[in-house]
Formats: structure tokens, C-alpha cells, sequence
């Protein structure tokens, strides 16, 4: 009875440390498309969510935009996406917005939630294989 479960059991093993291998390469392609001077948005796609979202922001914001320094704010939370029909997508900006306030919540639901660059920009440490791809089909990484 206990040959087979520790049968498996070795078999098992081996191939867990192969998954683990395999969602850490999991990639991100995030495209985000220009509003205007200071706004841009960042279309859902790959499963990424609120932690990918802010580093794509941060991403454009310092590599696109040429942003060193200063704050990312959610002008418009996550919903419909304004610049591909169909999508969703949360709509940043680095302009300052009138009643933004500070969170730790990586989450974009909520208009006004602000973010240093610095920290947006850092949140794609953990995320080393997410890049961004602008409206003009360039590919933007870390």
C-alpha cells in the first residue's frame, strides 16, 4: 500500500521544481496607449493585474515619457478602456488631480490613488519578464 503512494510521491517531486521554473517565467505584455501629454492608458491583457498594471504605468511613465521623478495618479479606475473598444483598462496620469490621496493598496479600482514613481517603477522587481508595447507597436522593458 505504501509503495505506490511513495511512488508517486517521487515522481511528483521532481516535476514540481519544473512548475515553479514555469510560472516564474510567465510573461506580461501590457499595451498602453497615449491620452495626451501627461494621461495614458493601461489596457488589461495577460492576466495582469493591479501589482502589473502600476509597473507597466511606471514603466511608460519613466522609459516613454522620460519621468524621473514626481507622482503617478489613477485618473480614471479600471473599466472600460477608453482607447481599445472591447478591453479594460485604468487610465494614469502624472499631472496632479484634486482630491488623489496615498495607499499601499496595489489595487486600480479607485480613481485619485496615488504612487511615487519610484515605487510604481519598483513594483516591477518582482516582475522581471513584463514589458509594455506602446500604440505604435514598440516594446518598452525594464
Amino acid at each position: 500500500m505504501f509503495k505506490p503512494l511513495s511512488l508517486a510521491i517521487l515522481i511528483t517531486l521532481p516535476t514540481l521544481s519544473h512548475a515553479e521554473a514555469f510560472v516564474q517565467r510567465e510573461r506580461y505584455t501590457i499595451p498602453v496607449n497615449q491620452i495626451n501629454a501627461t494621461s495614458f492608458e493601461v489596457i488589461e491583457a495577460d492576466g495582469a493585474g493591479g501589482t502589473q498594471m502600476w509597473c507597466a504605468a511606471g514603466l511608460y511613465a519613466r522609459n516613454v515619457l522620460g519621468q524621473r521623478g514626481g507622482d503617478l495618479t489613477i485618473e480614471t479606475g479600471r473599466g472600460d478602456a477608453l482607447t481599445a473598444p472591447g478591453r479594460k483598462g485604468v487610465v494614469f496620469t502624472t499631472a496632479p488631480l484634486e482630491g488623489a490621496f496615498s495607499s499601499f493598496s496595489q489595487g486600480v479600482r479607485r480613481s485619485g490613488k496615488v504612487f511615487s514613481m519610484t515605487h510604481a517603477f519598483a513594483l516591477c522587481q518582482t516582475l522581471p519578464f513584463l514589458r509594455v508595447r506602446t500604440a505604435d507597436n514598440q516594446l518598452v522593458r525594464r
